[in-house]
């Protein structure tokens, strides 16, 4: 078990009173809403195999947001789909979701939900798989949300926000 997997899997076990700890353990990776999108990506590589590392490309171009993103790795170069007008980490961070599935899942920390950086983590697939096994994927989920084609993490308005902020307390795990 990886000492990432470890601090989840403690944090699972009794997430009230391992909650402050578990910001300070170096299990979740940090994205602050005016980051870089490159960087977003070296932030993951940090915590991904030799081997499975991303190589970010930057190509200047003419449309407003005036750069387009390519993730790399062997033979595969794929383009972060940004809108034209300009580049967001809700689309960076999708784009490395979709590049290092099947094998990995970054899921969104969402204990973090209601700030201007927010906390995600990054195990391989199986081991979110196992977590969900042994805790009950309503549990897991709950505190460690899938990054999906429709998520919204830093687009979403202060109303947003606050409503889900309410759904959570009111299904306290």
């Amino acid at each position: 078990m990886s000492q990432i997997e470890e601090k989840i899997e403690l944090f699972l076990k009794n997430p009230s009173a391992e909650e402050e700890s578990f910001w300070d353990s170096g299990a979740l990776v940090w994205v602050d809403w005016k980051d870089f999108d490159e960087s977003i990506v070296e932030y993951f590589n940090d915590y991904l195999l030799e081997e499975d590392k991303i190589n970010v490309e930057l190509v200047k171009n003419d449309k407003p947001r005036c750069v387009d993103i390519f993730l790399i790795k062997d033979e595969v170069k794929k383009a972060v789909p940004y809108d034209v007008e300009r580049t967001d980490r809700d689309t960076t961070l999708k784009a490395v979701q979709d590049f290092i599935a099947p094998k990995y899942q970054i899921r969104w920390y969402m204990d973090s939900l209601g700030g201007d950086t927010l906390a995600f983590c990054l195990l391989p697939t199986e081991k979110w798989l196992r977590l969900e096994k042994e805790y009950g994927e309503e549990k897991v989920t709950y505190y460690f949300a899938p990054l999906l084609h429709d998520s919204v993490m830093f687009e979403m308005d202060i109303d947003e926000i606050f409503d889900l902020l309410e759904k959570r307390k009111q299904s306290v795990h």
